[in-house]
This record gives structure tokens, C-alpha cells and sequence, in this order.
């Protein structure tokens, strides 16, 4: 499989377990380590996107392990680390110990906690002297450059002033999550979806309703009825 820039792209499904209509996924170890054996780079998005799941740090671990010993470069995606619901918490992958951080890249930005995407500011934290390096010089040559809004937005969503509003935000979110989860096991039974860690996403499975097509099409057309 390729991806719209012509590189091969390897793909490591999850395995998803079903208890009532409650989804739940975890990581298949045996596909995931004949793929690494192929792979040049792994792309780990933690919290995952889109089912909010937060892999814990045994898990990350041997992700982490296994790309090191097979010589694949990581980059873990850390974009919603910050939209925590209930009282979980998030390590970032890095952290666990300086052998895989020096193999890492970690991408953050505050785009998704306090709703910037549009002014686009993001960044890397690359420990590694000689990575960085490799990277910054990538960077230079496509001219990726940030503007001065998104570097004063992304200064002041993390200067720590702005930590009460994202302490409201994350209860917010929580509430909408348990709001979904009951409303769709009340009253629509045969739609299975994730109880998330994190992030404001919803996964749901419209596998077992019998419903023909695609159900983003299905809804949209009744959206579209109801408004007109």
C-alpha cells in the first residue's frame, strides 16, 4: 500500500474486543512485529485518534523496544495529550527513558486543546543532536516556517495561563463522552462504540444496525432533509 506521496505504507490493525456494544482495542504484538521488520519509520499517534485511547507505558515500551532493535526511526504524535478525560494521565513516549527518546521525534502543537489549527504552529522535540539536524535541514529545504501569530498563540496557550480553562475544558469533554456512551447504549443498542481516555472523539460502529451504505452518507442526507 502507498500513500498519496508514493511511499509504502505498512499498516498495523488493532485487535478490537466487544463487550455489549462497548468497544474496546488493544494491540496485535504478532502483526505489529513483522511489520516493524519491514518498516523504515513508525508513526505512533498516542492518544490514538480516533478511538482516544491512551497506550500505557508497558505497551509503549515494547513498541519503543521493538523499533529499536529493528532500526525504525519513531515518531509519535502527541497532538491530543493534552484533552485528558476523567482523571487519566499521559506519558509521552520519549519520557520513559533517554535509549528511546534519542529515537524519537515528538510532534505536539496546540492546535486541537485550544482550537488554533488555522494559524499553524506546531513543532518537533527531537533530543538526538544529529536527528535534529537531519530534520531541521528537511525543514529549511521545504520552507516550512511558522508566522508570528501561531508562535504568540502557541506562547500563551502554554504558559501556564490558560491551565484553568483547559481544567474546565477536559470536565466539559468528560461530560459530553459519558453523555454519548449512555444515550447510544439506551437508545441505540445495535451501535457499538469506544469509552475514550481522551481527545473530544467518538468512535462508533454502525456494523450491526443493517444499515445499507455508508453511514456518513445516511446522516448527512437526513441533516440535509431536516434543514431545508
Amino acid at each position: 500500500m502507498k500513500n498519496n506521496i508514493g511511499i509504502p505504507q505498512l499498516e498495523s490493525p488493532l485487535i478490537k474486543r466487544v463487550v455489549g456494544n462497548i468497544l474496546s482495542y488493544e494491540i496485535d504484538w504478532d502483526v505489529f512485529e513483522m511489520q516493524v521488520k519491514k518498516a523504515g519509520m513508525f508513526l505512533l499517534c498516542n492518544p490514538h485518534n480516533p478511538l482516544g485511547l491512551i497506550f500505557s507505558r508497558k505497551d509503549l515500551r515494547k513498541m519503543a523496544e521493538l523499533c529499536i532493535k529493528n532500526n525504525v526511526l519513531i515518531v509519535s504524535d502527541e497532538i491530543h495529550s493534552e484533552l485528558l478525560l476523567d482523571d487519566n494521565k499521559f506519558t509521552p513516549l520519549a519520557k520513559l527513558s533517554a535509549e528511546i527518546a534519542k529515537h524519537t521525534i515528538t510532534l505536539v502543537a496546540p492546535s486541537k486543546t485550544f482550537n488554533i489549527a488555522g494559524l499553524f504552529c506546531g513543532f518537533a522535540i527531537i533530543t538526538d543532536n544529529e536527528l535534529r539536524d537531519r530534520y531541521e535541514k528537511e525543514v529549511n529545504h521545504q520552507r516550512m516556517h511558522v508566522g508570528s501569530m501561531g508562535l504568540i498563540a502557541a506562547q500563551s496557550a502554554f504558559s501556564g495561563e490558560c491551565d484553568g480553562w483547559l481544567k474546565e475544558l477536559r470536565g466539559y469533554l468528560t461530560d459530553n463522552r459519558d453523555f454519548l456512551v449512555e444515550y447510544v447504549t439506551e437508545y441505540m443498542p445495535q451501535v457499538r462504540l469506544t469509552v475514550p481516555d481522551a481527545t473530544y472523539l467518538g468512535w462508533l460502529d454502525f456494523t450491526q444496525t443493517g444499515l445499507i451504505g455508508s453511514p456518513y452518507e445516511f446522516f448527512l442526507k437526513i441533516r440535509q432533509s431536516r434543514f431545508q
